[in-house]
Parts: C-alpha cells; sequence; structure tokens
C-alpha cells in the first residue's frame, strides 16, 4: 500500500534525509521503519494501560477479600471465646 504525504517543509525532509544516510537506508524505509515502530510502541502502550488497570481491579479485589476474611476470623474468633 502506498501513502503520499505533500507539502512537507523541505527542512523537515532534509533532516530525515541524514537521519536515514546514517542509517544506512533510504528515505523509504527510514519512514517505514518509523512508521512501523510508531504502530508498534502505540500496541504496546495499549496493553501496558490495559494491563495496568487491571492491576489495579485486581489489587482492589484483593483488598475487599483481605477485608472480608478479616471480618471472618474476628467472628470465628467471637464464636470460639463463647465455647470456652
Amino acid at each position: 500500500m502506498e501513502i503520499k504525504i505533500r507539502n512537507i517543509n523541505p527542512s523537515i525532509v532534509q533532516e530525515f534525509d541524514e537521519k536515514a544516510k546514517k542509517q544506512g537506508l533510504s528515505r523509504q524505509e527510514y519512514l517505514r521503519s518509523i512508521l512501523e515502530n510508531y504502530t508498534l510502541l502505540n500496541n504496546i502502550n495499549d496493553r501496558e494501560l490495559e494491563y495496568q488497570n487491571r492491576l489495579e481491579k485486581n489489587t482492589k479485589m484483593l483488598e475487599i477479600i483481605s477485608e472480608k476474611l478479616d471480618k471472618n476470623n474476628e467472628f470465628l474468633h467471637y464464636l470460639t471465646e463463647d465455647d470456652s
């Protein structure tokens, strides 16, 4: 698939050309790698955010479960004290 971008500042194009040359790439190869890397980085960032949200939800749930267990333990302790 082709992508054309028009009306780019010549100094920007020159900068791309210089960076491509330093890496031993053509302008096309260099720009393709920039676009591919950008897409991959966005996908990684999206996944990281999703995992962070899941981790926060799981942490909150574990805190709730811990509180419930503490209350149950207190209640069981209360029940066993009465039997003594």
